[in-house]
């Protein structure tokens, strides 16, 4: 990172506030975006070191932009890698991730973590710098909104593909509650990615203490009623998954003689 210290500092974080919002407000308009992305990401550690110190050290509006540029600059594979691969970076992004966190700032940190987190290393250090506990504690915040919502549920989603977030998951039973509590009542985005969450862990890595949440956070019902609304076929069959799952997983075991494709429940 770059070296600042006392009034010179202030005057260099100020200059490169400056740097990055011109940047930002250009970059949308480049047609040459591989090489905006190796200026960015790759050909010089320096400016990148120089939008990591804005994150850290500038004013809102201007974090959001140096945000907003590092997501415009995460366009190909190779510049995607190099960014998760850089841990100050992703520490000063889910630093961000908090209820108490400005929101643009907030909803422009997760978007860009869904950016850049793409290739299985990158979700596996995701994962090893405790994003699953900052997501859990964002989910259960009474300020986020349904945009905050929909992304945190993304990532937790994009870190249940691998088994290191599956096991993470599987080990936060507050989570998986706080998930689960997400399968209704906020959007048609957060259903998909709450559900597709939850069947990682309870279907696909088979863990009995996910399995167990669900079942005893009411699962069954919630599953039985997601089976019966307007949802897409492949969350429909992750919901029968589940349903089948929470059943066997019931203490004791409950609604063994439903049919789950004729049983009609009211909404709760």
């Amino acid at each position: 990172m770059l070296d600042f210290d006392g009034d010179e500092s202030e005057r260099r974080v100020r200059s490169l506030e400056l740097a990055v919002r011109v940047l930002g407000m250009v970059s949308s308009r480049l047609e040459d975006r591989e090489s905006f992305a190796s200026a960015v990401a790759k050909s010089d550690r320096r400016r990148l070191d120089s939008i990591l110190a804005v994150i850290e050290r500038g004013k809102p509006e201007s974090k959001v932009a140096a945000v907003r540029i590092l997501e415009s600059a995460a366009v190909d594979a190779e510049t995607k890698l190099a960014m998760a691969e850089c841990e100050q970076l992703l520490l000063r992004l889910l630093n961000l991730v908090a209820p108490e966190t400005d929101l643009a700032l907030l909803d422009a940190s997760l978007s860009c973590l869904i950016q850049i987190s793409v290739s299985k290393r990158a979700k596996t250090r995701l994962v090893a710098l405790r994003s699953i506990r900052r997501l859990a504690q964002l989910l259960s915040a009474p300020t986020s909104t349904v945009p905050v919502t929909e992304k945190a549920l993304k990532l937790l989603e994009v870190a249940s593909s691998v088994k290191e977030g599956r096991a993470a998951l599987c080990g936060d039973a507050a989570c998986l509650e706080s998930v689960l509590q997400k399968v209704f009542k906020v959007s048609g985005a957060a259903t998909e990615h709450a559900v597709a969450t939850l069947w990682s862990a309870c279907c696909l890595f088979g863990d009995q203490r996910a399995r167990e949440v669900v079942a005893e956070c009411n699962g069954v019902a919630k599953m039985l009623l997601l089976m019966q609304s307007n949802c897409p076929a492949p969350v429909r069959q992750m919901a029968g998954d589940l349903l089948r799952t929470c059943k066997a997983s019931s203490r004791p075991p409950c609604l063994s003689s439903y049919d789950t494709k004729t049983t009609h429940i009211m909404p709760f």
